[in-house]
């Protein structure tokens, strides 16, 4: 090749022509090779012996400020009697990467630090991702929002787009930077247990899961936060679903439906204590959002459809539904529906159809909440303030144990 004539962009583009028919792997192991500062991009390379040059004349503090710089470009350096080595960081230490949705940072009983957390779950999805990041921060209008991206075991170049995202941040127009965390799952964790990796982490005191189908279009932070300024609300979202036997479910405009669809839906923070974390017995996101719509519902919360939310998003096909076969969308569907069915067969009584006002008890300080049979005598409250558990209703039939806090003696 060197003899060939070809400039050496060619020449590198023929040899790993030849590496892929021979098999000889040599693209992955130039990757994880020593890089001398020459081999570097120019930028990064001017980088390199700036810092050179700064150690030299002993000004180590701006040596370090460029070496955080570099490790932030995604390569460590190793300072030698020589030139200095410039390596490719290794993934594990620049990137956080997680085997279950445990493995996640649990900041559930953190403080709230943001007003908003959009939380994004990717796979084998760039364009998509792009697309939603890219109108989440240019309609953040000066919002104290983060997003928290969970890449589920992407195949595609879905992850090399998530890693650049890390290594530059995110910025609103207007300059003000936007919190950025994201997650790289060793393998597909299942949908369910991708979104609870992503509710561990968050810190803001809205939750908004976002799926990338959905592109934002204008204000969707107003609304949201006026629905959830109630708080006898749980969830709200732009696109709701009713059912009269819940075997069929219709969309529905509301305001007061029975499910929210997972395109789009944001609650409390505070309530996950009393809402939980999905069920990750859903590994394929149909019905997700009908069950635990009824966990919110259970809670004595309502659940909203907002129409105003809808004006203010485009909505895309489903990239994972459509790659799909017909066969394989009943199969899934079919399962996920008989994980519903099981646990909220008898749920009749909080459908939107039903609805009683005076069956639903709202609040743990309603005369009924505690259910037939059960009183709370003085000894058995704790002092003002502090959270107790026990079971107790917010509808006749349906009861549910967590710790909550009563704001006068009953």
């Amino acid at each position: 090749l060197r003899g060939s004539g070809e400039r050496p962009a060619m020449q590198l583009a023929i040899l790993y022509d030849i590496d892929i028919i021979l098999g000889l792997q040599l693209v992955e192991w130039l990757a994880v090779q020593p890089a001398a500062p020459h081999t570097l991009a120019p930028a990064l390379a001017a980088l390199v012996e700036q810092r050179a040059a700064l150690r030299q004349a002993g000004n180590f503090i701006e040596a370090d400020r460029l070496r955080a710089e570099l490790r932030a470009a995604g390569w460590s350096v190793r300072d030698t009697r020589g030139a200095p080595i410039v390596e490719p960081r290794p993934v594990e230490e620049e990137f956080t990467t997680i085997t279950r949705s445990h493995d996640a940072p649990d900041r559930r009983a953190a403080p709230d630090r943001f007003s908003f957390s959009l939380n994004l779950l990717a796979r084998d999805s760039r364009a998509d991702v792009q697309r939603c990041v890219e109108s989440i921060v240019r309609h953040s209008a000066g919002r104290d929002l983060e997003l928290v991206i969970v890449d589920n075991g992407s195949t595609d170049d879905t992850i090399p787009y998530l890693q650049t995202l890390v290594r530059n941040g995110l910025q609103a127009a207007d300059g003000r930077p936007i919190a950025l965390t994201v997650l790289f799952a060793d393998h597909n964790l299942g949908f369910a247990a991708g979104r609870n990796a992503t509710l561990r982490a968050s810190q803001g005191r809205i939750a908004v899961l976002v799926d990338t189908s959905i592109e934002v279009a204008g204000d969707i932070w107003t609304p949201i936060a006026r629905a959830l300024a109630d708080e006898t609300v749980g969830y709200v979202g732009p696109y709701g679903l009713i059912t009269d036997d819940l075997k069929e479910f219709r969309e529905s405009n509301g305001p007061r439906v029975d499910a929210v669809e997972g395109y789009l839906l944001a609650f409390r923070r505070a309530l996950l204590p009393e809402i939980g974390l999905f069920d990750e017995k859903f590994r394929f996101y149909r019905l997700l959002d009908i069950h635990h719509s009824f966990y919110v519902k259970t809670a004595g919360y309502d659940v909203l459809a907002d129409a105003t939310l809808a004006a203010q998003i485009v909505k895309h096909p489903h990239r994972e539904w459509y790659s799909l076969s017909t066969e394989e969308q009943t199969t899934r569907s079919k399962k996920n529906y008989d994980i519903f069915r099981r646990r909220w067969h008898h749920g009749q009584s909080m459908l939107t159809m039903n609805y009683a006002p005076e069956n639903r008890w709202f609040g743990h300080d309603h005369a009924s909440h505690i259910g037939p049979g059960h009183t709370h005598a003085p000894e058995e409250l704790p002092p003002p303030g502090q959270a107790h558990s026990h079971t107790h209703r917010h509808w006749p039939d349906h009861d549910h144990d967590h710790l909550h806090i009563h704001t006068r003696e009953e």
